[in-house]
């Protein structure tokens, strides 16, 4: 009979990876994801740990913000709409990117992605947004900022 693996504990879990995943998502979350964790899927757990989580978020060279960006990015690009709501989610209240340059990824999604696309994205922005009780009215009177070709006329 296979012995029961204990969480991450288990011989194979760097530290980093870990430490990395429950800065991002949360104990509450990794340890759901750990406690269903079996024989089956141990190896899948310990590659996400090892890999996704400690070897992108836990390197270092790019902040937590950008990441949140590049995965919001990505995620919408697929049409991975579940996950986006769980990244938009991690950005807003983990890895606290400002919402302002959450308002601007989306516009950008919304062009290099299409409309259909960024119209889920801004769906699922303001049905979290309004979860997490997030005022946003201080992004309402923010204009762009001119680019100089347009500061020339």
């Amino acid at each position: 009979m296979a012995k029961k693996i204990d969480q991450t504990q288990a011989a194979g879990f760097a530290k980093a990876g870990d430490v990395s995943r429950r800065a991002i998502i949360g104990d509450q979350y990794v340890d759901g994801m750990l406690k269903e964790k079996n024989a089956f899927d141990h190896e899948w757990q310990e590659y996400l740990n090892n890999q996704l989580w400690g070897r992108t978020w836990a390197r270092g060279i790019l902040s937590h913000q950008q990441l949140s960006l590049v995965n919001l990015s990505m995620l919408a690009g697929l049409g991975r709409m579940e996950e986006f709501e769980l990244h938009f989610r991690i950005a807003l209240t983990r890895t606290k990117v400002p919402l302002i340059e959450l308002r601007e990824i989306l516009l950008h999604i919304g062009m290099y992605c299409g409309v259909p696309i960024g119209r889920d994205a801004f769906a699922i922005a303001r049905r979290v947004l309004k979860e997490e009780g997030v005022d946003v009215s201080q992004l309402e009177t923010v204009p762009a900022k001119k680019s100089s070709s347009q500061k020339k006329k």
